[in-house]
């Protein structure tokens, strides 16, 4: 087998060789090392190995973009003034722990906990301050992220959760018409239903996958990084995305492990992270069923992990 380096800025490391499907496995930056098992059935792409935090990952890439390992000497990549930005409403005093109304905005109550980095006890404490007073799991008063009619609020939730530590997830997201125009260098604003849309937990899984990077997510691949993550001050969270687009996914905060809220271990090893949902079951801490992301109705899954501010 041979070893090459990945030349581009970023290259996609996909599950087919196939560039017009939604099948990115993980973005693999400039002078990541991997191994050619075989060319692929599509005409110039290459089916590889490589590791990723520790982890073995297979797929496919293009092979346009890889040299013969010891290339030092890569294309110069400066980032364009039209590259995304983030995409927010911001605050709002009509958005209340209490209410139902303006989900599209993070909630802008007064006595809002302040970030993470502020807190003397450390970050994660910080972050489970957050939690608490988010306090996801209590639905009779909290009815912001109370699931009805069949609808489940895990994206808003999530959003508010990273919103107050001082981390960027979309709430809302650009319209293509918006993408392009900032592309060309243009100044937007972010106005509902006209520049900006709402992101759902599918969405926000490409979105991940394509610009989580850019704003600061790390994708791991093992519970044990996840959980160490989030015990160490970071924003962990988990998110599938259904086949069927049209049918809500999920996602979730990996949460801090405190006092008598655990992750669940096999030995030393996590096999279940300590979690705070919004969803079909709200709780500020606990655990859904074992490995519910790996559930038949999801097409694919991962875990995220974020500074916070």
């Amino acid at each position: 087998m041979v070893t090459f380096v990945v030349t581009a800025f970023h290259l996609n490391l996909r599950s087919a060789p196939d560039p017009d499907k939604k099948n990115v496995i993980a973005t693999l930056p400039q002078g990541t090392e991997v191994t050619k098992v075989r060319e692929a059935e599509m005409a110039g792409w290459i089916e590889v190995d490589t590791t990723i935090a520790g982890q073995a990952i297979h797929g496919f890439l293009n092979g346009a973009h890889v040299a013969p390992a010891g290339t030092t000497s890569f294309p110069a990549v400066t980032a364009a003034a039209g590259e995304p930005k983030e995409a927010d409403l911001g605050p709002s005093e009509k958005a209340k722990r209490s209410s139902t109304g303006a989900r599209a905005n993070s909630v802008g109550e007064p006595d809002r906990p302040g970030r993470p980095s502020t807190e003397g006890a450390g970050k994660a404490a910080g972050i489970v301050k957050i939690l608490d007073w988010l306090d996801v799991g209590d639905t009779d008063k909290h009815l912001r992220w109370k699931g009805v009619g069949g609808k489940t609020f895990c994206n808003v939730y999530v959003y508010d959760v990273c919103a107050l530590a001082g981390v960027y997830i979309p709430r809302v997201w650009w319209t293509s018409k918006a993408l392009v125009q900032l592309s060309k260098g243009a100044t937007i604003k972010a106005i509902y239903g006209e520049t900006v849309m709402e992101m759902r937990a599918n969405y926000i899984f490409n979105w991940l996958v394509e610009y989580g990077e850019d704003f600061g997510w790390e994708r791991v691949f093992d519970l044990d990084a996840l959980q160490d993550g989030a015990n160490a001050g970071r924003i962990g969270v988990v998110c599938a995305q259904r086949k069927d687009m049209e049918t809500p996914g999920h996602i979730q905060i990996a949460a801090p492990e405190h006092g008598s809220h655990k992750a669940k271990r096999s030995g030393s090893k996590v096999v279940q992270p300590l979690q705070s949902n919004a969803g079909s079951e709200n709780f500020t801490f606990g655990h859904l069923s074992a490995n519910w992301y790996q559930a038949s109705k999801y097409k694919q899954h991962g875990f995220w992990l974020a500074d916070v501010g």
